[in-house]
């Protein structure tokens, strides 16, 4: 009977043991990926017209890091660009110094605020479409960061 406490005794402190250096480990695990690009979407302009590029990204490292520019060979001139509204009057602001993102952060990119502005279409898209964009970050390794848009209708958030 004694024999069977100490065994179970023992057990219980290999089970707290392994649990707890589990934790450890799991609380010492990086995120997958210091930087993510939620929604990424381009609000489809018919005729042609330049096109503007809604995300959230979110900074998940321990530094501060900058969007300073954007590229697509669907578009042949990509801006990062605020909506600004001064004397009841809107207008879009070129982001020169890009876009800083605070460790723990984001940037949401949304109608009348921040956006990518996509001119030049350079092929004819519809909605659902899937567009390449390349985001260029200073910060972050590596600084070129792949996205694939979808096209959604202008009408969309």
């Amino acid at each position: 009977m004694k024999q069977g406490k100490v065994i179970l005794a023992s057990a219980v402190v290999a089970l707290v043991a392994l649990l707890g250096g589990a934790l450890w480990w799991v609380a010492q695990v990086a995120p997958e990926s210091p930087l993510t690009v939620d929604n990424p979407r381009v609000r489809m302009v018919p005729g042609g017209g330049p096109m503007a590029g809604y995300m959230e990204i979110g900074n998940h490292g321990d530094s501060p890091i900058r969007l300073v520019a954007a590229d697509s060979p669907a578009f042949g001139n990509v801006m990062i660009h605020r909506t600004v509204v001064r004397d009841g009057q809107a207008r879009m602001e070129h982001q020169r110094d890009g876009v800083e993102i605070q460790p723990g952060d984001s940037a949401v990119f949304k109608p009348r605020d921040l956006h990518l502005m996509l001119m030049q279409p350079q092929t004819e898209l519809e909605v659902g479409d899937t567009v390449a964009v390349v985001l260029t970050f200073e910060g972050i390794e590596p600084a070129d960061w792949p996205i694939a848009f979808t096209v959604v209708p202008v009408t969309s958030q």
